[in-house]
């Protein structure tokens, strides 16, 4: 496992090997103005993670609540979609 910090402030970086696959997980370069986020890397196959949170405590509440939200691109995956109409268009079901 290789930990480095670059030049530029606050950007961290661990790099590690599992079989044969490299993973690097960086943070402090992208999304900062979220509370939190991480950049994945495996392979061509990039996940950016992003974690934000209310400053104000909620009063009697005894839970944490959590919502997630998943978007698949389908640019992201080399489909770009073609005809009069060049957007991502609908969620998907598993969206």
């Amino acid at each position: 496992m290789v930990f480095k910090k670059t030049e530029e402030e606050n950007v961290f970086s661990v790099e590690t090997s599992i079989g044969d696959k490299n993973f690097s997980i960086e943070t402090g370069k992208l999304a900062k103005q979220a509370d939190g986020a991480v950049t994945v890397r495996c392979g061509d196959t990039i996940i950016l993670a992003t974690a934000v949170a209310d400053t104000k405590l909620q009063e009697g509440a005894n839970f944490f609540p959590l919502t997630v939200d998943y978007r698949e691109r389908t640019s992201s995956a080399g489909r770009i979609p073609g005809g009069y109409i060049k957007r991502e268009g609908r969620p998907t079901e598993k969206e």
